[in-house]
């Protein structure tokens, strides 16, 4: 068996050895072998002196600090370098091409008008035919207009001999329309066509004659060109007529009405009263006539003294009378129009209607 002994001095030589193998580990002098501080500032200072800052702090402890902030003092201005070359490189002139590229683009939108004002000009509508079935035809007969146009829209007028329009129809481009005639417009009736593109227009018109039923007891041919149809015969009665300076008074002697005419020569007017004369009464408002002239009688003698002339009074608008009264038979007859022709010894006369208007001698 080993002794005590001799174990104690066996382990205590395996310390002594392993105590042998340690210091030969460090034999290897990290700081003296690692001088690595030295060789980092040697290289290049243009390298990024973040990573050199970097290293050099952690390793400052061992190597000598003077010399390290020597060294990195020197790589702090090339650090300048990189923020010169950042401003540099500032995208300025980017900015600048976009803003002109803008303005390029305005002259394109200042030719855009020119565009529309060229190709928009519309073509002017034209008529090609326009007829009537008939264009002289009895009062109210049927005709048919007949047209074509090349056009957007259409519309025909009614028109009488002066050219006022009573009626309207808007009508497609080309087509036909059945009428009827009126008999209240006048012996002259007119159909215009007016086509239309745009603001451009064309027109035609058709003229339709119309032939009256009745014939005008003081003939045909005198009718004013205006006139209408007579509603029918006419009629004679007892009636009077008298001239006087400026104008002339008229009756007619109807079963129900016998209405007095005063008319005036100032501005062709006329207005009618029903006869009130009671047959027997006297009237000397007028005074004593000058001679060769002749006061106002009978029934005339009545609306002198008792109603007004169309302006003012019958003394200043006619003054005195300058023939006898005439008490013959007068002819009347009426216009679909309401117009009345009523004869006498000095010719025929029309009043525009039975109240109050405007007269024209016709024959």
């Amino acid at each position: 068996m080993v002794s005590k002994k001799f174990c104690t001095m066996l382990i205590g030589l395996t310390f002594l050895l392993l105590a042998a193998c340690q210091p030969q580990q460090e034999v290897v002098v990290l700081p003296t072998l690692a001088v690595l501080p030295t060789l980092t500032p040697s290289n290049t200072p243009t390298e990024t002196p973040v990573a050199t800052a970097t290293s050099t702090a952690t390793d400052t402890p061992t190597a000598t600090p003077t010399s390290t902030a020597t060294n990195t003092a020197t790589p702090t201005p090339s650090l300048t370098f990189t923020p010169s070359l950042t401003s540099t490189y500032t995208i300025t002139p980017t900015a600048t091409n976009t803003s002109t590229s803008t303005a390029t683009n305005t002259p394109i939108a200042s030719n855009t008008p020119v565009l529309p004002t060229a190709t928009l000009t519309p073509i002017a509508p034209q008529i090609l035919s326009f007829n009537s079935t008939a264009t002289n035809v009895t009062a109210n007969s049927s005709i048919t207009l007949v047209w074509s146009a090349q056009a957007d829209s259409a519309r025909i007028d009614v028109l009488n001999a002066q050219g006022q329009v009573s009626q309207s129809f808007n009508v497609v481009p080309s087509g036909s329309l059945p009428v009827t005639v009126p008999g209240n417009l006048g012996t002259l009736v007119v159909y215009r066509l007016v086509v239309f593109r745009g603001a451009a227009q064309d027109t035609r018109s058709v003229a339709i004659t119309i032939q009256c039923a009745t014939a005008w007891f003081f003939g045909n041919q005198f009718a004013p060109p205006n006139s209408g149809c007579p509603t029918g015969v006419q009629v004679s009665s007892g009636g009077g007529f008298q001239a006087f300076e400026r104008g002339f008074m008229i009756v007619f002697n109807e079963p129900a009405r016998n209405p007095i005419y005063g008319a005036q020569n100032q501005d062709a007017r006329f207005i009618t009263y029903d006869n009130g004369w009671d047959g027997t009464t006297t009237y000397n408002c007028f005074g004593t006539p000058p001679s060769g002239l002749f006061a106002p009688q009978r029934m005339f003698a009545w609306a002198y003294c008792n109603t007004n002339a169309p302006v003012g009074s019958w003394s200043n608008a006619v003054g005195f009378a300058t023939t006898d009264i005439d008490r013959g038979t007068r002819t009347i007859q009426y216009e679909d129009t309401g117009a009345v022709y009523i004869d006498s010894p000095q010719g025929v006369f029309r009043f525009s209607n039975t109240s109050s208007g405007t007269w024209a001698k016709i024959k």
